[in-house]
């Protein structure tokens, strides 16, 4: 009897039964992050026929009798990966991961009060979270091609040019408490203070560093750090463009533009795919837009 069952495993766990699992559940990424954020890890697995065959990672919230499942601001994707076996028809594929992803549903409603994670961009058929009673809310980001690093619009590379004319210095350095300075000033500027505890975040900084998971690049002037941006590393084929931050008065001169086309040119060699981590921002998704990055869509499940 094929029967699919789910069962709540930590990150640790999850990891031995699938080592090669994306960044996203490894134990050194969750751990820290949800110990920032008060929460705890967990990865809801699917088994059939007591073989793993799907994964989910997320964190949980309780307060009292109140359970909530969710990622903190820090965790852009909770994906879900499938371990199903090559079929020799690719629909009776899609029809097993529909069934997981509604057993997955209903175990989450079941479990929990409220229910809210973002899913990421290879997964579009949600209609199990739907038929668990799930509602879906669509999301956006922007991934760039890396084999494909000059295609800008013209206007970007005459700011580009603009840019080059400035003693800028592009550099791989880890320099944390100048990278926290830059984001708690730009979140200040946008009157949108970031929530997240600086000792806390330089803390989990220095913990993703050491652990070989974040990679940092900076444009200094006059040494300087004027523009900063921390990537996060996976095993597969993509990077992701987890925080970033730039002195205003530099960002009139194009300074965000010269740490793209530098980073992407230096990525290029190790990575294929360049998440953006985000394009639901005007300003922001246009410059994304006009370095060739290409629209995606994903979307967060919500279960109130």
């Amino acid at each position: 009897m094929n029967t699919l069952l789910c069962n709540l495993l930590s990150s640790e766990q999850a990891i031995v039964l699938n080592p090669h699992l994306p960044v996203w559940f490894n134990p050194q990424w969750m751990n820290p992050v949800a110990a920032l954020n008060k929460l705890t890890p967990k990865v809801l697995v699917c088994f059939k026929n007591d073989n793993p065959i799907a994964f989910l990672p997320f964190y949980e919230k309780t307060f009292i009798t109140i359970r909530k499942a969710l990622n903190p601001a820090l965790v852009y994707y909770c994906p879900i990966v499938f371990i199903t076996p090559d079929r020799k028809h690719s629909n009776r594929e899609m029809l097993l991961e529909y069934e997981i992803i509604k057993q997955m549903g209903e175990f989450l409603s079941k479990r929990y009060n409220r229910v809210a994670i973002n899913l990421s961009p290879e997964l579009f058929d949600i209609r199990g979270f739907k038929d668990a009673g799930f509602s879906a809310k669509p999301q956006y980001t922007f991934c760039k091609d890396l084999t494909k690093t000059e295609d800008f619009f013209s206007d970007e590379m005459t700011k580009l040019r603009k840019a080059q004319k400035f003693e800028y210095e592009f550099v791989n350095n880890f320099d944390p408490e100048r990278h926290l300075e830059l984001l708690y000033q730009m979140y200040s500027r946008k009157k949108h203070p970031f929530s997240v505890d600086r000792n806390g975040m330089l803390l989990l900084l220095h913990s993703l560093n050491n652990a070989g998971m974040i990679e940092q690049y900076t444009i200094n002037k006059n040494g300087i750090v004027v523009s900063s941006m921390l990537n996060l590393l996976d095993k597969g084929k993509t990077v992701y463009g987890w925080q970033a931050a730039s002195e205003q008065e530099d960002m009139k001169n194009g300074v965000s533009l010269l740490m793209f086309w530098n980073m992407f040119k230096t990525l290029s060699e190790r990575f294929e795919v360049y998440d953006l981590c985000g394009a639901n921002v005007k300003g922001p998704s246009r410059l994304k837009a006009a370095m060739g990055a290409e629209l995606k869509l994903f979307f967060q499940v919500i279960k109130n």
